[in-house]
């Protein structure tokens, strides 16, 4: 993987370990905002690699008797990454009560590397089926049915589940778990607590939660708590910056002006 491509790597990776899993977490899907559009840039030193844009739909959907938000992610390369071709996509409705996956969708493109897939999460179950797009039927075919925890959530519905869970009850060194489903894995990650601070925006000071998931041995980032996320402290929660550690140096990842 070439240090272009990490950018939404990273991305990508960070979402999935913001589904929080103790059920006597509070969600507070009423901060939810409808329509919401949210844009970022990613850096590496002074070079811009890379950009991705979050939206949630204006209205709700019906899925399987279910109503739920529709949310997409969407990210790619551009600068002087645009040599390492990046073009990806991510969908999900997720549950307006529980903030759970019901339905996900991601259309991968990058290289000469391409991947189209649905994943259906049987919530009762604890059932994820996923389907990949096969270009000689052109129709999409069952790749495996895999077992998950409960109220499991795939990377969209765990960025929306983290915003929705009021930070300001916790105090710095708290920890609490999550569970998610990446990539055909189900996982658990502990997320710690590091308190406030404030950071410098193109709009002035910004008053933040900071927090600084564990995550799973990898070739990319330098160690298990390379990642530090910082989210605006206010009722909206979000994120508004995420630093990680690589090999060699580290990508920033900030919210731009709205």
């Amino acid at each position: 993987m070439n240090m272009y491509q990490r950018f939404f790597f990273l991305w990508l990776s960070i979402l999935p370990v913001f589904g929080l899993a103790q059920a006597k977490l509070k969600v507070e899907s009423q901060r939810v905002v409808m329509g919401e559009t949210l844009n970022y840039k990613a850096s590496w030193g002074l070079l811009t690699i890379g950009s991705a844009t979050t939206r949630i739909d204006k209205r709700t959907y019906n899925v399987n008797s279910n109503r739920c938000f529709k949310v997409d992610i969407s990210g790619q390369t551009n600068g002087v990454a645009k040599l390492f071709y990046v073009r990806d996509r991510w969908m999900a409705y997720i549950d307006t009560a529980t903030i759970t996956t019901h339905q996900a969708f991601r259309s991968i493109r990058e290289g000469n590397y391409q991947l189209d897939e649905q994943i259906h999460f049987d919530q009762p179950n604890r059932k994820a089926e996923v389907k990949v797009y096969d270009k000689k039927t052109k129709s999409y075919v069952l790749r495996k049915i895999y077992d998950t925890h409960d109220n499991v959530r795939d990377v969209i519905a765990g960025v929306m589940t983290f915003r929705l869970v009021d930070l300001s009850k916790y105090k710095p060194g708290e920890m609490f778990t999550v569970n998610g489903f990446y990539e055909d894995e189900g996982y658990k990650i502990d997320i710690t607590y590091l308190g406030e601070e404030y950071i410098k925006t193109d709009t002035g000071k910004v008053k933040c939660y900071k927090v600084r998931p564990s995550i799973p041995k990898n070739n990319v980032f330098d160690g298990n708590h390379a990642i530090t996320i910082w989210l605006s402290a206010n009722e909206a929660q979000t994120i508004m910056r995420v630093r990680a550690k690589l090999f060699i140096g580290s990508i920033l990842v900030e919210l731009q002006n709205q």
